[in-house]
C-alpha cells in the first residue's frame, strides 16, 4: 500500500511538527512521512487537495488565544477535525555556537512566540528588536553573529543559550489533525455558523445547548469578511450520544443559526 503523505505546519524543528508525530503514533492507520509546509492554508490545502491524507495544524494558544489562520480555513474548506492534542510549549532562545546574549541584537521566531515571551524578551534583551517570521522554527535560517530565534530546539551548530524562556510555565498549544472525511466518534464536536443581524440570535443558538445539557468547551467569533460587524461563530461542546441523535440537533440549531457546517467529530484530548 502506498501511504499519502501527512502535512504539517512548519519544519522538523517546529512544535507542530512534535505534535504530528504524536498525532501519527496514536492514528493506527496513519503512516508515511510528514511533508512540511510554510504556512497553515499550504497545510490544510494539501489535504483539501487529495495531496495529503491528513494535514497537522495549531489552533489555540493557552496564552495568545485562538490561531486566527486556522478557524478562517477551516470554513473555507471542506474539511473536518478528525483528533485534537495538548501539548506544553517550551520557547528556548537559540543562537549560533559561541554567541553570548550580550552579543543579540535581534530575536526572529514566528509572531506567537514572540508575544508568548514578551516579558522575558523585555528583561533579559531590552535593547533587541523582534522579527517575526513564518514559523517558530524558520528564524534558525537566519542566525548570524548578532542574532538569536525562539523555537524548539536547535539544527547543527547551533545552540540553547536559555531555555524555558515564555512567560507562562504552563503555556500549552492545542493542536488539530484534519482530514477531508469526518470520522463521527469520540466526545466532543466543533461546529460553525452565523447568525441573523437581530436581538438574541446568538442566545438562541446557544439555549439549545442548554437544554440538552452540553457543556460548551470553546466559543470564538471571527469576521465573517463581508461586512463591518458581521461575524461567524465557533463552537465545540462535549457530546456523548450516537451519532443519529446529533443530526437531530443539527437540525434544531439551522432552525436558528445560518450558515450552519459541522467540523468535526473527535476524542477530546485527555493527558
Amino acid at each position: 500500500m502506498v501511504f499519502v503523505p501527512v502535512s504539517c505546519f512548519g519544519d522538523s524543528y517546529s512544535h507542530t511538527y512534535a505534535a504530528a508525530c504524536e498525532i501519527l503514533r496514536r492514528e493506527e492507520e496513519a503512516q508515511g512521512k510528514i511533508l512540511c509546509c510554510a504556512s497553515v492554508v499550504e497545510t490544510l490545502e494539501k489535504v483539501a487537495e487529495e495531496k495529503c491524507s491528513m494535514g497537522i495544524v495549531p489552533i489555540e494558544n493557552s496564552v495568545e488565544g485562538t490561531v486566527a489562520t486556522t478557524c478562517d480555513a477551516l470554513r473555507a474548506l471542506q474539511l473536518y477535525i478528525v483528533r485534537e492534542i495538548v501539548l506544553p510549549i517550551r520557547q528556548n532562545l537559540i543562537v549560533k555556537a559561541g554567541v553570548k546574549q550580550e552579543d543579540i541584537r535581534r530575536v526572529y521566531s514566528h509572531p506567537q512566540a514572540l508575544a508568548q515571551c514578551r516579558g522575558s524578551l523585555a528583561r533579559l534583551l531590552p535593547d533587541a528588536e523582534t522579527e517575526g517570521v513564518a514559523y517558530t522554527s524558520a528564524g534558525l535560517d537566519r542566525l548570524d553573529g548578532q542574532s538569536a530565534a525562539i523555537a524548539r530546539v536547535p539544527k547543527e551548530g547551533q545552540t540553547v543559550l536559555l531555555s524555558g524562556i515564555e512567560d507562562s510555565p504552563e503555556n500549552c498549544t492545542r493542536f488539530l489533525a484534519v482530514r477531508s472525511t469526518p470520522r463521527l466518534a469520540g466526545d466532543k464536536v466543533s461546529v460553525v455558523f452565523t447568525t441573523a443581524d437581530k436581538p438574541g440570535a446568538l442566545l438562541r443558538v446557544l439555549e439549545k445547548l442548554r437544554e440538552r445539557g452540553l457543556n460548551m468547551t470553546k466559543i470564538e467569533s471571527r469576521p465573517a469578511k463581508k461586512r463591518l460587524g458581521q461575524y461567524v461563530f465557533y463552537v465545540d461542546f462535549l457530546y456523548d450520544g450516537d451519532n443519529a441523535e446529533l443530526q437531530k440537533f443539527f437540525m434544531e440549531l439551522t432552525d436558528c443559526a445560518q450558515d450552519f457546517r459541522f467540523l468535526g467529530r473527535y476524542p477530546q484530548y485527555k493527558q
